[in-house]
């Protein structure tokens, strides 16, 4: 099993800092970010379809970094996407592939998007129009967890992302299965009043660390997606250290909190 970890998204201001240095350039942060993770979850692609030379420039400052896109909400969250959306965002993408740095396209649906045949109808030509992708799908909704889904999801090609969410939220958490070529995980922390405003303790990592395992993929990469006040940096350096991958640690991390979280 080969684990990578990484964070949901690296432009945030509240990183500067914390985690970026305070005078480093904006367009660099790609650059500093790579110093300390193999792989990144590109969210901004799920408001604006990418722009090409901004990939182009991406690839150029980050070194061997892969990429993870989210889908453009066109696709997930308006349904109403045509054959000029597909090829405008595979294009858009196209030098992350062309340069064997792409992980997958993450399709994330809203709570709202139930169980049924519509969806499956709307799944099924995902499938279809993106063929020859890698891609995952999350899914919001309880009323997908089915046993029955997760071979539909292997067999239309897609990878089920596994999720950790607040208890009593919108979210559906776990299953904590594998359907799919890769294992795919996004952590989106426990704070229900403040969503992705949360530090996950070494005890609760490590408990995700033994149920990813369980996953059993020979690919499985790892996003955290808390990323307020950069305790997304925080706790994927903490997951690279539990899965024994060698981890860095900025010195500006270390006395951000005040509890020992490297030991």
């Amino acid at each position: 099993m080969k684990v990578y970890v990484g964070c949901s998204g690296f432009f945030y201001r509240d990183w500067v800092g914390s985690f970026y240095p305070p005078n480093l350039r904006r367009e660099d942060f790609i650059r500093f970010y790579s110093k300390f993770f193999e792989v990144v979850e590109i969210n901004s692609s799920f408001y604006s379809f990418p722009n090409r030379g901004n990939i182009k420039s991406m690839l150029q400052r980050s070194g061997t970094l892969k990429f993870s896109f989210k889908a453009h909400r066109v696709f997930t969250h308006y349904r109403t996407y045509t054959q000029d959306d597909v090829k405008k965002f595979l294009h858009s993408i196209e030098p992350v592939i062309q340069d064997e740095r792409f992980i997958a396209i993450l399709f994330q649906f809203p709570d709202s998007f139930g169980y049924g045949e519509e969806s499956l109808k709307h799944i099924r030509r995902l499938s279809e129009d993106f063929a020859g992708h890698e891609k995952v799908i999350e899914v919001r909704n309880r009323s997908f967890k089915k046993s029955d889904f997760y071979p539909v999801v292997e067999e239309l090609g897609f990878s089920l992302v596994n999720v950790d969410a607040p208890k009593g939220s919108r979210f559906l958490v776990g299953p904590w299965v594998g359907a799919g070529t890769i294992g795919y995980v996004r952590l989106h922390g426990r704070n229900l009043d403040r969503l992705y405003d949360y530090l996950y303790s070494l005890e609760e990592l490590k408990k995700l660390r033994d149920r990813i395992k369980k996953i059993g993929k020979g690919y499985t990469y790892i996003f955290f997606n808390n990323t307020v006040r950069a305790q997304a940096i925080l706790n994927a350096l903490q997951m690279k250290l539990l899965f024994g991958i060698r981890a860095e640690i900025p010195p500006s991390l270390e006395s951000m909190f005040r509890e020992k979280v490297w030991e």
